[in-house]
């Protein structure tokens, strides 16, 4: 699944870190393939990583802002003045446009990340589908193309070459920041290294998940037989955690 056979580098950092990054993808994919939380940890990433891509731009913004937003929910102007809620809006704009290439694009957006697909599928012949993806990613760029269509892209060539068995967003977020190497030399392997923080991130994310469910699953308390009372919580787990937070105010000043 993870070649190497065609990678080149001198002091060995490439090849570093597509076998560390490899590994890694490897045991998160076989931690929540059956993950009986996963609808939860899907959509908690999914804002993670359109936060995570809106940072980059320099747009910030707590990601349970965002699920409120999604959610329907009111949405509080934040700021003490009238630029800082402006920036507030700006941030929320940004984000929800992230999440909207990531996980609902539109017909326009759909054609774009078709073209990216298509470019990752090219790179992936002869490297493999990280090394493949990487290459793919700097050479889209290169060219002159937005980075949206092939982070959307990315989570789709994850399914279709078995990397991972669910739609979790992993996109290199930080492989953009400002102060990032771009000589391909350099970039891939930070490429590769953002992935890799980013599994280390879903990991950390899922345990904390899995300690609130685990506890509400504990205080149960007595049942009888017939009781439904674990599948419930099972059930408000998996499909409302995520969720409680979205109506939570941030601590900004208003």
């Amino acid at each position: 699944m993870f070649w190497t056979a065609s990678v080149k580098s001198p002091d060995g950092k490439l090849y570093e870190s597509l076998t560390q990054t490899g590994l890694a993808i490897g045991r998160l994919d076989q931690r929540l393939r059956h993950h009986p939380l996963l609808p939860a940890i899907l959509f908690r990433e999914q804002l993670e990583a359109a936060r995570a891509c809106a940072a980059v731009d320099g747009h910030l913004i707590d990601p349970w802002r965002l699920a409120a937003e999604l959610e329907g929910l009111r949405s509080v102007l934040l700021g003490c003045d009238m630029y800082d809620r402006g920036t507030s809006v700006d941030a929320l704009h940004a984000a929800f446009e992230q999440y909207q290439w990531l996980v609902r694009p539109t017909d326009t957006q759909r054609n774009a990340i078709e073209e990216a697909s298509g470019w990752l599928s090219k790179y992936s012949v002869s490297s493999g589908p990280l090394l493949g993806s990487a290459r793919a990613f700097h050479a889209w760029i290169e060219a002159g193309h937005v980075r949206a269509p092939m982070r959307a892209a990315l989570i789709r060539h994850w399914r279709l070459t078995n990397v991972l068995h669910f739609p979790l967003p992993l996109v290199g977020a930080r492989s953009f920041v400002a102060e990032a190497p771009w000589s391909p030399s350099e970039w891939l392997p930070f490429f590769l290294n953002c992935l890799n923080e980013e599994i280390a991130a879903v990991e950390d994310r899922t345990r904390t998940l899995e300690q609130s469910w685990r506890q509400a699953r504990s205080k149960s308390g007595g049942q009888r037989r017939t009781s439904r009372a674990d599948k419930v919580i099972d059930l408000l787990t998996a499909y409302q955690w995520s969720r409680q937070h979205a109506s939570q105010p941030s601590s900004a000043c208003r």
